[in-house]
């Protein structure tokens, strides 16, 4: 005879815990939940012109049609196919290289590579900036030195994308090599010694222990990382302010021209629904193939 299931009946600290997490729930509704449905709300409307008239899907058309929102766009999967890859692999080699090192020789690292994460992505802009501005930057100081033809990296289509990456990178490689080594040093030593009597190197310790024991904080890293590449903003508005010639114009810079520049918040919102789309799609397709894995 097949047996019903009996939920346990509620007790006291079952209670205690939801008391503890209402006020976030609270607070999750207001600031998060009832955002998210105003603007998909919101994404059905033309604000222009003094007031709200329902436009359909027309915001949505205009995203996927118009060459200027197909640019942003392209640019933001460009942004997160090589930043977020870029970060999940240069991350996880220098928390390889440095985990079982001397305790301070760790910190030392971790603490350097920190550094940007902690500043503001203003004042990292304005550091970035003032060494790479083609007039008074410090990079054309050692053009002139050395009497080499000065390049305009942030001026140059060829240049503009390549250097927004790698200062991506540089600002948030710090937040992943952190996480990285907190897992690393969670590993069993036992492994550990057991690999090093059995003869291996560092690409067997690589391969076989470190990349499988910490494959959840690799998912971690890529969902974080996703979402702060998806809303990139500040950088690109200080050094390139979406040029030269759209190169660098992204969904979150356009959102900011369109919402608060423009006025068009119905526009701004789909472009802000479509975002979190890319984002949801993304993100599944990772955890589809860790759990494949």
């Amino acid at each position: 005879m097949r047996k019903t299931f009996k939920p346990k009946p509620r007790t006291k600290s079952d209670w205690t815990g939801y008391l503890f997490v209402l006020p976030f729930v609270i607070l999750a509704s207001i600031f998060m939940l009832y955002t998210m449905v105003k603007g998909i709300y919101n994404s059905f409307f033309d604000f222009r012109f003094g007031g709200a008239s329902f436009v359909g899907l027309s915001n949505y058309v205009k995203v996927f049609t118009k060459d200027l929102y197909q640019t942003a766009i392209r640019n933001t999967l460009i942004f997160v196919f090589t930043v977020v890859p870029l970060l999940c692999a240069g991350s996880f080699v220098i928390s390889g290289s440095v985990f079982d090192k001397s305790h301070r020789y760790t910190s030392f690292v971790r603490v350097c590579l920190y550094l940007p994460v902690i500043a503001s992505a203003a004042v990292m802009s304005i550091i970035w900036r003032f060494l790479l501005d083609s007039q008074t930057g410090l990079l054309r100081y050692f053009f002139d030195l050395s009497g080499a033809a000065p390049v305009n990296l942030l001026g140059e289509t060829k240049w503009a994308m390549l250097v927004l990456i790698l200062v991506l990178f540089s600002m948030n490689v710090g937040q992943c090599v952190v996480l990285y080594v907190a897992a690393m040093i969670g590993i069993p030593k036992d492994m550990l010694e057991a690999l090093e009597l059995d003869g291996g190197n560092r690409w067997t310790l690589f391969r076989h222990i470190l990349w499988p024991l910490t494959k959840p904080t690799t998912l971690l890293i890529f969902i974080n990382q996703t979402s702060a590449v998806m809303r990139v903003f500040v950088l690109i508005q200080l050094l390139t302010n979406g040029g030269p010639s759209r190169t660098t114009t992204s969904m979150m810079y356009l959102l900011y021209q369109e919402g608060i520049a423009g006025s068009n918040f119905g526009l701004a919102s789909a472009l802000g629904v479509v975002m979190f789309l890319f984002s949801v799609i993304l993100v599944l397709f990772q955890f589809r193939s860790v759990r494949t894995e």
